[in-house]
């Protein structure tokens, strides 16, 4: 990963819509960034360029990126992983800005639940009878969130009331922590399991040494 890529640059809703738009992608920002959360979440080891000519087609791109944009989105990769392992539950969903129109941010979030579980589909069938309760409904509440649809007028975002602005945070940091909780499920668990196993064999490696 290039050393001039700098993590708080890279994870922002604003330079991943341009390095999108440099590819003509099809898929929207929020979609896009759903999309590689959702296959992180559910499981995706791809790294480097084999995960790219995955997750290229995935939002809409059909030609093969440059090498300073390949960089670019190896470094979006690794520092999501990053946060969503991080114990203090950094992770965070790349949306429009606050100063933006109601709106147009719930039709983002909207976007990015559908992207979340395209993503996370794409990793795998799995039997939905093998959830855990909680797991099951936070999935079914992705999936009415994906369905949305905003009756507000961008036009008169001067009428939004105080009470909407908070019942829009409230559901961005629900989908936040669904995220972390999902990738827990299905992924951290399973790496926590692994790096035990790994320290237990090492451990008995050391004794045999001695």
């Amino acid at each position: 990963m290039s050393e001039d890529l700098v993590k708080e640059q890279v994870l922002d809703y604003y330079e991943l819509q341009a390095e999108l738009k440099k590819m003509d992608a099809a898929s929207s920002t929020e979609e896009s960034h759903g999309i590689l959360v959702g296959q992180l979440c559910g499981g995706n080891r791809l790294e480097g360029l084999s995960w790219l000519k995955q997750y290229l087609p995935d939002v809409g791109v059909k030609r093969d990126p440059w090498d300073d944009t390949r960089e670019w989105f190896y470094a979006l990769r690794e520092w999501t992983l990053e946060d969503l392992k991080d114990p203090e539950f950094t992770f965070q969903m790349l949306l429009l800005d606050d100063d933006e129109s109601l709106s147009e941010r719930l039709e983002g979030i909207g976007n990015w639940c559908s992207g979340f579980l395209a993503g996370f589909g794409s990793t795998g069938e799995r039997n939905e009878r093998d959830f855990s309760e909680d797991i099951r409904n936070t999935f079914r509440d992705l999936v009415s969130i994906s369905q949305v649809e905003s009756e507000l007028d961008p036009e008169n975002d001067n009428e939004i009331t105080e009470e909407q602005e908070k019942d829009y945070f409230e559901v961005v940091e629900y989908i936040r922590m669904a995220s972390i909780l999902i990738y827990n499920e299905f992924v951290g668990q399973f790496d926590m399991a692994g790096s035990a196993a790994k320290s237990e064999k090492d451990r008995r490696g050391d004794q045999t040494l001695h």
